[in-house]
């Protein structure tokens, strides 16, 4: 809570500080003058602004790309909302189940050699330092501009300047939070560039069976528990025995999960919480799967993954509820990863999770 209010206090801080700041330096003292607008006006300004938006998105991770590149990095898909470019297939997709907490993402494959020597500041930074530029950009030019259409210059500056201190300041795994987590230790680093490796291998439709048992061994090792980058893996191994059927090994991984690291804290938390109340399901611990429910329901972000996954839904319906005919309307509606594929789940495996469960109305 501290936290999020000091973030809080630098943004409006800062936003103070740039429009008096400017105000200031042009010798403004009639507020009369700067006010005398037609209040028509604000909604488009109001439109403006929030359209702006997608656009340093888009020059974020494009800041991305370019000081990835400057460092070696390999393109492997660059997204911006449901807007995805695919390197492996060279195609743009419209996803219809992206992340609701996903606003872009370039995904960048490290270059080959020892993870001690890698390179990685340019490209964690690239988007901050794009946006930040572009900030400094519009604002410098406000100064060059009559009072009225500076000031408006200057509201528009603030959209990729507190955007570049969204990302700047560590929050979950922003990108001020990956930078100061890789810079504490060479595991920390090994884990991120592993990530990246998988990452683009996932991307590149290599099935969850073949990745390279290596990058499975961080969940196992103790030293790999103190850094918040292991997550990832927990959440591919997990993918993978699903993959298998194998389900005492998918709840064992989402069990030791939770044992060894602080779950609610991680971004993966929504996923966790779905997927461990999947397996609360089939293994019969229904009074914690109606809670994981209860739960769900009243959290705004955890209803719309609930919403988003018949699989899960049909499961708690058939195993929590014996709610037969819920469970085989559900299945029968599909799964939507089947069309988007993501990171945390597999196309191919979420169908054969649903021909798994439709087995049980066969007979």
């Amino acid at each position: 809570m501290k936290k999020s209010f000091l973030r809080i206090a630098i943004y409006i801080s800062i936003t103070i500080i740039m429009l008096y700041g400017y105000l200031i330096a042009k010798g403004f003292s009639d507020w009369g003058k700067l006010l005398s607008f037609d209040p028509l006006l604000i909604p488009v300004l109001s439109v403006s602004l929030f359209l702006s938006i997608y656009v340093h998105i888009f020059l974020h991770e494009g800041g991305h790309f370019l000081f990835g590149k400057l460092s070696g990095y390999r393109l492997v898909s660059f997204q911006v909302r449901r807007y995805k470019y695919s390197q492996a297939d060279h195609s743009l997709h419209h996803m219809q189940a992206a992340s609701p907490v996903l606003a872009g993402q370039c995904l960048m494959a490290p270059p080959k050699g020892d993870y001690a020597e890698l390179p990685y500041r340019g490209y964690l930074l690239g988007g901050v330092l794009a946006n930040a530029l572009t900030g400094a950009t519009l604002y410098g030019t406000a100064f060059s501009m009559e009072l009225k259409l500076g000031s408006l210059m200057v509201l528009f500056s603030l959209v990729p300047v507190l955007m570049a201190l969204a990302n700047l300041l560590p929050k979950a795994q922003n990108d001020g939070a990956l930078l100061r987590e890789a810079s504490r230790s060479l595991h920390a680093r090994k884990l991120l560039f592993q990530q990246l490796e998988m990452a683009q291998l996932i991307e590149e439709k290599v099935p969850f069976a073949d990745l390279p048992d290596v990058y499975f061994e961080n969940v196992k090792d103790a030293q790999y528990q103190k850094t918040f980058l292991v997550d990832y893996f927990y959440m591919v191994a997990y993918v993978r025995a699903l993959g298998e059927l194998d389900f005492e090994e998918a709840d064992s991984l989402l069990q030791t999960f939770s044992a060894n690291r602080p779950v609610k804290e991680s971004v993966y938390w929504p996923i966790y919480l779905m997927e461990s109340l999947f397996c609360d399901a089939l293994f019969g611990r229904i009074v914690t799967a109606e809670e994981k429910h209860s739960q769900i329901l009243v959290h705004p972000l955890l209803k719309r993954y609930w919403y988003a996954n018949n699989r899960i839904r049909a499961a708690y319906a058939f195993f929590c509820r014996v709610d037969i005919e819920e469970a085989k309307k559900l299945l029968g509606q599909g799964p939507a990863t089947a069309r988007d594929s993501s990171p945390e789940t597999d196309a191919s495996i979420e169908i054969r999770l649903y021909r798994w469960l439709s087995s049980y109305f066969e007979h």
